[in-house]
């Protein structure tokens, strides 16, 4: 048990570990990418190409992958919020690599420099994804951070709804984490932007 725990610890802590399998991923997940097929249904209001549509976007934690594979496919990235944590910096590692601006920061840590992240990312490009409910839930929850941001820059909050024909569910996970098989069919409904008022968001 002690030798395990002293291996494991090497590899959070050894860089070459660490920049492989950083690297490993990112070229499994494309691998993955590579082959998913892409159906999309846009619901009344959404503009179109999506690059168009300003807005704080979101899905839940546990379609992780497909949401990303959506703004991928698309072209469409725009800024997006990751944990600090160890975890974190692997996913933002990933998500850079995908295109997309990423902002660490947390709501448990430093929560007003995470705030002024996000407005000054909003000022520019008008558009932030974010998982909705958060690294630690509770699941299928929104975070009451997305109103807050949606509302402070009048921009809507737009749900990406994710399904996958075949995927594998991680169901020891707190929020049941899904990975959708290769050759799965991604199905992603992109719903009807929503203003956030001040009294909803209170």
């Amino acid at each position: 048990m002690r030798l395990l725990k002293s291996i494991s610890r090497l590899f959070k802590t050894n860089t070459i570990f660490i920049f492989l399998a950083k690297n490993t991923a990112y070229c499994l997940l494309r691998v993955l990418f590579a082959t998913y097929r892409l159906r999309v249904t846009y619901a009344p209001g959404v503009k179109q190409p999506l690059t168009k549509q300003e807005g704080v976007f979101y899905f839940w934690h546990q379609h992780i992958i497909p949401g990303m594979f959506f703004f991928h496919a698309l072209k469409s990235q725009g800024s997006c919020i990751v944990s600090p944590s160890n975890d974190g910096k692997f996913a933002g590692f990933i998500c850079n690599k995908l295109g997309f601006n990423v902002l660490y920061g947390s709501s448990f840590k430093q929560p007003l420099t995470l705030i002024r992240q996000a407005l000054t990312a909003l000022q520019g490009m008008r558009r932030l994804c974010m998982v909705g409910d958060g690294s630690r839930g509770p699941a299928l929850k929104l975070q009451p951070g997305l109103s807050y941001f949606a509302e402070k820059m009048s921009i809507p909050l737009v749900f990406i709804e994710c399904k996958q024909q075949r995927s594998i569910t991680l169901k020891k996970s707190w929020d049941q984490f899904k990975i959708p098989l290769p050759f799965s069919i991604i199905q992603i409904t992109v719903h009807t932007p929503h203003y956030v008022h001040p009294s909803s968001s209170s």
